[in-house]
Formats: structure tokens, sequence, C-alpha cells
């Protein structure tokens, strides 16, 4: 039963469908953060979340991850991710998206990029799940405020599943957190003080 629910957890909790949900969320929330409308919204979703879920499909597919497991399936999955970040990135600027909404993308990118350097060329197999989780919530601290702080406390159950399934340690949970978190928070500062917003 245990191992059930670790799997369904580590399920719904991969990056893509965490975007999913705090996008939605956002949208639900306070549609002027995508300019008022789904455009942005749903452009969003693509860029974050069906692209990045595509890469379950296309194990299927591309000879070179057909046969290649778990390790594959990682590797291909962590490959779409970066890419939705990049080209949602571009998007973003090239087409003047609302200021949150280019805030939400560089922040994506800037997590998956540190994740990308660490786990490669550290060779620290830093959680992915972790950072796509801790991440996207200080965006949803960023726009909501402190009153719901308690979102952090999702990160409890995904360090539970992770390790039950023996796919991370604790210290690999930790880093993929703080790396998610500090890349996040970074790039909303960034953002903030090149518009004037902090001194």
């Amino acid at each position: 039963m245990k191992n059930k629910i670790s799997k369904l957890i580590s399920v719904i909790s991969v990056a893509p469908l965490v975007a999913l949900y705090v996008l939605t969320a956002l949208y639900l929330h306070d549609q002027n953060i995508f300019g008022g409308n789904a455009l942005w919204y749903g452009i969003s979703l693509f860029f974050l979340t069906v692209m990045p879920l595509s890469a379950y499909l296309l194990e299927h597919v591309l000879p070179a991850y057909k046969n290649a497991g778990r390790e594959g399936e990682r590797k291909l999955a962590f490959i779409m991710c970066v890419a939705g970040y990049v080209l949602g990135t571009i998007v973003s600027f090239v087409f003047c998206a609302p200021l949150p909404v280019k805030m939400i993308f560089v922040s994506y990118l800037a997590s998956g990029g540190i994740l990308a350097l660490v786990n490669s060329l550290i060779r620290f197999k830093a959680s992915g799940h972790a950072c796509g989780v801790a991440g996207p919530f200080v965006v949803l601290l960023y726009f909501w405020g402190a009153k719901i702080w308690y979102v952090i406390l999702t990160l409890v159950p995904v360090f539970w599943a992770r390790m039950r399934m023996g796919r991370h340690t604790l210290k690999e949970l930790v880093t993929g957190a703080v790396i998610g978190m500090g890349g996040t928070a970074l790039t909303l500062a960034a953002f903030l003080f090149a518009s004037g917003l902090v001194a």
C-alpha cells in the first residue's frame, strides 16, 4: 500500500504537473498576471506542462530512448523540460508577454539551468522533483504573499515518496529544493530590481 501511495505522489508531483497546478491557481486567482486573458496562460501551459510531458510519449518513439530504461526516461524528461523553459522564455520576450509571465518563465529557466549544471558538472543527482515543487511555490508566495507559507509543506510527502522508492537520498532532495527556491527567489528579486521596485 505504501509503495502505491509513494508512486502516486511521485507521479502527481512531477514538475510539469506542478506547473499546471500553479499556473491554473494563479490564473483563477488573478487573470491580470497573464495579461487579462487566456492566451498567455495557454502559452505558459504549453511550454511548462505540455512540452515537458511529451517526453513520456517520445520515449516510446525515439530509437535512442526506447530501451534506455529509467535513466533514459529521466534524461529525456529533463531535456524536454529545459527545452520548454528555453523556448518559453524566448517566446515571452520576443512577443512581449506581461512581466509576471516573463518572471515565471525565467525563474523556471534559472532553476532548471542550475539543476542541470549541478547534476552534470558536479555529478550529483539533485532531485528534479524537489526542485520542480519548491521553485513554483516560491512563485505562489510572491504573488499571494506569506499567508500561504504552508504550501511548502507539500515537500514533505514528496521527500517521503522519493526516498521510499529509493530514487533519492535526503541530501539530494534538500539540494533540489534549495536550487528550486534559490533560483526562483533570485530571479524574482532580479526582475524587481531591474523594474526599480526594489532599491
